[in-house]
């Protein structure tokens, strides 16, 4: 892709894309250059696609770039929404030759998996867009462990009418807050929840 190409690309998703919460995350991606990845609940994959191309236009060799998602996919309920199977996930990630690591699981098992098994460490953009919160509690060490203190943290709020998720930028200190209230967001956050 020529360089032209890839600067309107970019341009487009950090200012015209849809929907609007995304640009938020390639807005970091484009001033924060991001290498290491961890994206909980991936649905269809869009807001993926577009991630891992800002990435590699932003962050060097492909080499440099590490993709982990945490996904029910082929477990996915209806409260999870739609999605993936991991079968499907990992033929798309795969055409861009990146590290990645997609793990099946809940979203509290696998970050206890990963902390334990030191599979990846110092993130530097974490990307939460799972249905609630209600599973941080009992992995928000393990998380803070494999989160760098620097990273950009993205939590998607859910939208009632339509699946989606409104991302807002939070920090270390708002993931212990979750923990420590079972799950409830802090207060700038109740109105979408």
């Amino acid at each position: 892709m020529g360089v032209a190409m890839k600067f309107f690309q970019s341009f487009y998703l950090t200012h015209f894309s849809k929907p609007v919460s995304h640009r938020v995350i390639y807005r970091h991606i484009q001033s924060d250059h991001p290498r290491k990845v961890l994206e909980i609940g991936i649905q269809r994959a869009e807001r993926t696609l577009n991630m891992i191309q800002m990435l590699l236009k932003y962050c060097g060799e492909k080499s440099d770039v590490h993709y982990c998602c945490i996904d029910p996919f082929e477990a996915r309920t209806t409260a999870d929404g739609p999605g993936l199977s991991l079968r499907k996930t990992h033929r798309l990630i795969q055409q861009f030759g990146i590290q990645t690591r997609l793990v099946p699981q809940s979203p509290a098992n696998a970050v206890r998996q990963l902390h334990l098994n030191r599979q990846i460490e110092k993130v530097d953009l974490v990307v939460i867009a799972a249905p609630d919160t209600k599973w941080l509690p009992g992995c928000v060490t393990s998380l803070r462990e494999l989160i760098h203190e620097t990273a950009g943290i993205f939590l998607g709020i859910p939208m009632s009418n339509d699946g989606g998720f409104v991302f807002e930028k939070i920090d270390l200190s708002d993931l212990e807050y979750i923990a420590a209230n079972d799950g409830q967001l802090p207060g700038r956050h109740k109105h979408a929840a």
